[in-house]
C-alpha cells in the first residue's frame, strides 16, 4: 500500500468507502422487515414505524459523536467502532422479545453506527479528491442511496427463505467482517500523500479561514445555509413520502404506472447526486446551491400548474426534476460545508449541519395531515412552494462571512 502512488491509492479508498456506505444503507430497508416482525410478535404498525423513526434520529447522534471523537481518535478507529455498533445491533436484534429492546438494538445501536460510518467517510474521502470533491462525494452518497435498490432484494430473499432472525444475523456478520476490515481504509491522507495529490480548483469558493464550530454557529452564513438545507430537503422528502398516493389518488394513474414512476424517480435521485457533484467541481459551492434552489422552485411551481392541468406526464417530469435537485443537494452538503467553513474543523461542523435532518421531514408529515383532512393534495403546493421559495432566498445569504 505504501508503494502505491497517492493518485492511484485514492481510487481504492473511494471504492472501499462506496462499498461501506452501500452496506450501511441496508439499515434503511426497514420496510421489508415490518411485515415479518408484526406477524411474529403481534406488534402494531405504529410500534414498528417508531423503530425506524428512532433509527433516523440516532443517525444524527452518530454524526455528532463522530465530530467529538475525531478530535482524539483517527477515523479508522471511528469507522471500526461503527462496524462494531452495527454488528452488535443486528446480532442483538435476533434475541429481542419486546419492542423496546428493538428500539435499543436496531434503532439506537444501528442508527448510531450508521451515523458514525457515514460521517467518517464523508470527512475523509473528499480530502483525497480535492480536485473532484463534488464528484467523489456524489458517488459516495449515491452508493448509500442505492443500497435499498441493490441489497433490498437480497434481504427480501433471505427473509423468505431463512426468516428474520437469520437475516439479521447474516447482516451483522457482513457488517463485522466487511466494515471491520474496510474501516482500516477510512482515513485522511498523510502530509506526504497530500503533497502528491492534485490541488483543489481556484474557483472552489473554499473559505479563506478555518472556522471553528463555535464561530460557524455565530455567523450569518450558517443560518442561511441551515435554512437552505432544511427547506430544499423538505421538498424532496415530501415528494418521496407522498409520490405514489399522490399519483394514484389525485392524478389518476394506475398503481403499476405509479410504481414505475417511483422507481424512475429513485434513479433520477441517484443520478442527481453524481451529476450535481460534477457541477459543484466546475462552479463551486455557492453557485451550485443557488442553481439547485432556483431549479427546485421552478419545478415546484411547474408541478402546481401540471397538477391543475391534470397532465400525468408533466407531473412525473416535474417530480423527477425536484428529486434530481434533492439528490444533488444531498451530495453537495458536505462540500459546501467545507467550502464555507474550511477543512480543519469539518467533522464537528458537519455534525452540526447534519442536525438539519431533524427538521426536513416535518413538512412531509404536515402534508399527510392536510391530505387526510381535505382528501386531496391540493394544499401540498402552498407548503412545498413556501419551502422552495425559502430555499432560494436562503441560498442568496450563504456567501456572507459576517458575524451576527
Amino acid at each position: 500500500m505504501e508503494k502505491i502512488p497517492p493518485r492511484k491509492k485514492r481510487y481504492l479508498y473511494l471504492a472501499n468507502s462506496f462499498l461501506l456506505l452501500l452496506l450501511s444503507g441496508v439499515a434503511y430497508t426497514w420496510s421489508i422487515f415490518v411485515g415479518p416482525l408484526e406477524e411474529w410478535f403481534g406488534w402494531s404498525r405504529a410500534q414498528t414505524s417508531l423503530a425506524f423513526t428512532l433509527n433516523v434520529l440516532c443517525f444524527s447522534v452518530g454524526a455528532l459523536l463522530c465530530g467529538f471523537l475525531s478530535v482524539r481518535y483517527h477515523y479508522e478507529r471511528i469507522a471500526q467502532l461503527a462496524a462494531l455498533l452495527l454488528a452488535a445491533g443486528f446480532f442483538l436484534s435476533t434475541r429481542v422479545t419486546a419492542v423496546w429492546q428493538l428500539y435499543f438494538t436496531y434503532s439506537f445501536l444501528c442508527g448510531t453506527g450508521v451515523g458514525l460510518m457515514y460521517s467518517s467517510i464523508i470527512a475523509t474521502i473528499p480530502v483525497w479528491f480535492r480536485d473532484k470533491a463534488g464528484l467523489a462525494t456524489g458517488l459516495l452518497v449515491m452508493g448509500y442511496a442505492l443500497s435499498t435498490t441493490i441489497l433490498g432484494p437480497v434481504c427480501q430473499q433471505l427473509l423468505s427463505t431463512r426468516g428474520w432472525q437469520m437475516t439479521f444475523l447474516l447482516l451483522g456478520m457482513a457488517d463485522l467482517i466487511v466494515m471491520g476490515f474496510g474501516g482500516f481504509l477510512v482515513r485522511l491522507p498523510r502530509a506526504v500523500e497530500l503533497s502528491g495529490l492534485p490541488e483543489m480548483p481556484e474557483f472552489s469558493n473554499r473559505s479563506a479561514n478555518e472556522v471553528t464550530t463555535a464561530e460557524m454557529i455565530h455567523s450569518a452564513s450558517f443560518y442561511s445555509f441551515f435554512l437552505y438545507i432544511v427547506t430544499i430537503g423538505s421538498c424532496g422528502l415530501t415528494m418521496i413520502n407522498h409520490m405514489s398516493p399522490f399519483l394514484t389518488g389525485d392524478i389518476g394513474m394506475s398503481a403499476v404506472a405509479a410504481a414505475a414512476a417511483v422507481s424512475i424517480g429513485a434513479l433520477i435521485n441517484g443520478a442527481g447526486r453524481v451529476a450535481v457533484g460534477i457541477i459543484f467541481d466546475r462552479f463551486g459551492s455557492v453557485r451550485t446551491a443557488r442553481f439547485l434552489a432556483a431549479m427546485n422552485l421552478t419545478f415546484v411551481l411547474a408541478l402546481s400548474f401540471a397538477y391543475r392541468a391534470g397532465n400525468p406526464y408533466f407531473v412525473v417530469c416535474c417530480i423527477g426534476a425536484i428529486l434530481f435537485a434533492f439528490g444533488g443537494n444531498a451530495a453537495t452538503i458536505p462540500s459546501i460545508t467545507r467550502g464555507l467553513y474550511g477543512e480543519m474543523h469539518f467533522a464537528r461542523n458537519y455534525s452540526v449541519v447534519n442536525l438539519s435532518a431533524l427538521f426536513s421531514g416535518i413538512p412531509a408529515s404536515l402534508v399527510g395531515m392536510l391530505q387526510a383532512r381535505s382528501g386531496s393534495y391540493g394544499g401540498m403546493f402552498v407548503l412545498v412552494g413556501g419551502c422552495a421559495l425559502c430555499a432560494l432566498i436562503a441560498s442568496l445569504g450563504m456567501n456572507s462571512k459576517k458575524r451576527l
